[in-house]
């Protein structure tokens, strides 16, 4: 397997040559070019596009960096982009991810995680740092306590039937034979769902069903 082509675009060439010493020593690339002004990086993505490129966000505002991925995606559609950020937000990660980067990495990522990122991407996969990785879960877990404030865990597959029916105005005995289950089991798990939603009773749970869009 021959082994890819690497372009860096970032600054400054103390940081960059040093960058690309390392990286020689690893072995991984045929070739590591450095760029550091656009007027370079057109050139070398016209007569001789690298597999990989790395770009920093030194060198572009955010706006700049996802107009040039997009570009350059368009016109070499296979090839692998690194990001590295300047602690961009969650909202911005995603958005550089949809114009078609492959890899993000903090600035405040080691070496080692670098290289991870590398051997990751050219297995055909998609790397986000750790740090990043950590904003997203928080992000995602306070997005979804946004949406349903009073959910303390989410509701399993039987209390969200249980759920169903309740709303429909079935009682515990109705439930109990319509599931083939005990009336004590459904007690048991409406006395769950009521903890889990917040609810004091059956229009609390109504309430909730209705604000959810569980039923209409």
């Amino acid at each position: 397997m021959m082994k890819p082509r690497l372009t860096i675009f970032d600054e400054p060439m103390l940081y960059t040559e040093g960058l690309s010493k390392l990286l020689s020593q690893s072995n991984i690339f045929s070739t590591i070019d450095i760029c550091n002004s656009l007027e370079p990086l057109t050139k070398r993505l016209k007569d001789q596009p690298p597999e990989m490129l790395i770009m920093s966000s030194n060198m572009l505002m955010l706006t700049e960096l996802c107009k040039l991925t997009e570009n350059i995606i368009s016109e070499h559609k296979n090839m692998k982009i690194i990001i590295i950020g300047n602690s961009y937000d969650v909202i911005d990660i995603r958005k550089l991810f949809n114009k078609g980067i492959k890899g993000y990495l903090d600035k405040n990522c080691t070496y080692d995680e670098f290289l991870k990122s590398i051997n990751i991407l050219l297995l055909n996969e998609i790397y986000i740092c750790d740090h990043a990785k950590e904003k997203m879960i928080s992000f995602i877990s306070s997005e979804q306590e946004k949406h349903n404030p009073h959910i303390r865990e989410p509701l399993t597959r039987r209390e969200m039937e249980i759920l169903k029916l309740i709303c429909d105005g079935n009682s515990s005995k109705d439930i109990s034979e319509k599931l083939f289950i005990s009336i004590n089991t459904v007690e048991t798990h409406r006395k769950r769902i009521l903890l889990k939603l917040n609810a004091k009773n059956s229009v609390g749970i109504v309430k909730y069903a209705i604000e959810n869009h569980i039923i209409d």
